[in-house]
């Protein structure tokens, strides 16, 4: 499998070495290499996707955990086309390029970030070929044409990152640096679990934070760095197991969109200095 190795930041940022300055004790932060899978889309490995027409779907699985579920790249050659389907979790997929029509006609196009609700049911298309990366913890199972809601859309939303709207997250520590998001579908914003874009100002650091599950992100555009020096680049998706301990920051700033499977704790933020 292809992955992208990461590549150290020469100097460490300001932002983080006053992390790395505050007693933390009770933060053992393990190696962020154990347990993370980095590759890049545009030099992914693709292989036939074991459910579907191997002619028309091929993926690339990051954290694969069967019937259809995981986090994984997908590419659907042109005039391929999906059996109709049930989704059992939340999906969410981002449109890396190319063009999806859904079973309602909708067409979705670069950077469009969708997700359907439990319970949706629906066969998508793509007559000129996509690349998308897709998300979900529930399986994908065979689902009756009839199935399909009348109103797709009610079960369905969908924001494309270049044009969206975004917001100041609404968990932010109250000495945090703003981070701000569009919510396409968060499950609990107390918590952070779902799916949604979020966007870094130049200079914006994360607060210090542990997953209780996995933790995967795609950059859109920018570059976003972890606390071990690792630089996450445009087109890198990334899984962080349970249990990883870090913080992100921005240089230059960033867009992701981030795809939270378990609930995540603030441990502590960064101290602004005075002006």
């Amino acid at each position: 499998m292809w992955q992208r190795a990461v590549v150290p930041v020469a100097k460490t940022p300001a932002v983080m070495q006053d992390y790395a300055n505050t007693p933390t004790p009770e933060v053992v932060m393990p190696s962020l290499a154990k347990g993370r899978t980095i590759v890049n889309w545009r030099h992914a490995d693709w292989a036939p996707y074991p459910a579907l027409n191997a002619d028309a779907y091929t993926w690339h699985p990051i954290r694969a955990m069967g019937d259809g579920a995981g986090f994984y790249l997908m590419r659907v050659a042109p005039g391929g086309a999906s059996e109709p389907h049930r989704h059992e979790a939340l999906e969410g997929i981002v449109i890396l390029e190319g063009e999806l029509v859904d079973s309602d006609g909708t067409v979705f196009g670069e950077g469009d970030c969708i997700a359907y609700q439990p319970g949706s049911a629906h066969h998508t298309a793509s007559p000129k070929g996509c690349s998308m990366l897709v998300w979900t913890n529930g399986a994908i199972t065979a689902a009756d044409a009839d199935d399909a809601p009348a109103d797709l859309a009610k079960s369905r939303a969908c924001a494309n990152w270049h044009n969206a709207d975004f917001s100041l997250y609404p968990s932010l520590p109250a000495n945090g640096d703003p981070i701000y998001w569009n919510d396409v579908a968060c499950q609990n914003s107390d918590t952070g679990e779902g799916f949604y874009i979020v966007k870094f100002p130049p200079g914006a650091a994360s607060a210090l934070h542990e997953h209780m599950g996995n933790e995967e992100f795609t950059i859109l555009k920018g570059e976003l760095v972890d606390p071990d020096g690792s630089v996450y680049r445009s087109g890198d998706c990334v899984s962080l197991e349970p249990g990883t301990k870090h913080f992100s920051h921005s240089p230059n700033g960033c867009v992701t969109v981030a795809c939270i499977s378990g609930p995540l704790r603030t441990i502590h933020s960064r101290k602004k200095k005075a002006a």
